[in-house]
């Protein structure tokens, strides 16, 4: 059966190697829960060195912010296809890490991430907002806002984000993911999705709120 010619091929998403839709999208999951469990980590971070307490400050209960993961999944599908790998070894012999060069300047990848990160943020800001009444981020007393939120400050750490993950961080937690036995990799991300699921029906009904979590 040919394929169609508008339709995305998914399979290059992934490695030769692993050339499988199902290759696919078990990494895309795996990265959406990667990115929001490091945003969930980035933000309690901040604040604990900011008030010195512990604040979850998203609208789930669990330890993930899925603004962060549904960006990891965005910015990979967008630029993955343009990456080649590079190796560059350090001081040492013994040791070696990878860097990814990309058809586009690393300041493309920034100023991308950056428009990208913060559309994303805004819409998700304007939906919370509007359908249930809470605002989980407000940057008002902060430069160049609009409305409250987003602002030059977060577009600037999207675009470092964006540009790090792209370049740095992607590949390799993809080559760490794929070294696992396949069905680990099912079962993992099995387990994180009805987690997931059972956190977004507690959260639509009783959404986590409170001081220093919603404005």
């Amino acid at each position: 059966m040919k394929r169609h010619s508008n339709l995305p091929d998914f399979s290059k998403l992934c490695a030769p190697e692993q050339n499988s839709i199902q290759d696919a999208v078990s990494l895309l999951i795996h990265f959406f829960f990667l990115g929001s469990f490091w945003g969930f980590l980035w933000e309690t971070l901040i604040f604990l060195a900011k008030d010195n307490t512990f604040r979850n400050r998203g609208f789930f209960y669990g330890p993930w912010l899925p603004v962060y993961g549904i960006g990891a999944v965005v910015f990979y599908c967008l630029f993955h296809s343009s990456r080649e790998t590079i190796s560059i070894r350090s001081l040492h012999k013994s040791n070696r890490f990878f860097l990814f060069k990309t058809k586009y300047h690393p300041l493309t990848i920034f100023i991308k991430t950056a428009l990208l990160g913060t559309a994303l943020e805004l819409v998700i800001g304007w939906f919370l907002d509007i359908f249930f009444d809470l605002r989980y981020w407000d940057y008002s007393s902060y430069p160049f806002n609009f409305h409250g939120y987003i602002c030059l400050l977060s577009a600037v750490g999207f675009g470092v984000a964006g540009m790090l993950w792209i370049c740095v961080f992607s590949e390799i937690f993809r080559k760490h993911w794929f070294s696992l036995p396949p069905g680990f990799r099912r079962g993992f991300n099995s387990v994180l999705i009805l987690l997931f699921l059972a956190d977004c029906a507690a959260a639509l009904i009783f959404p986590n709120t409170g001081h220093g979590i919603t404005f």
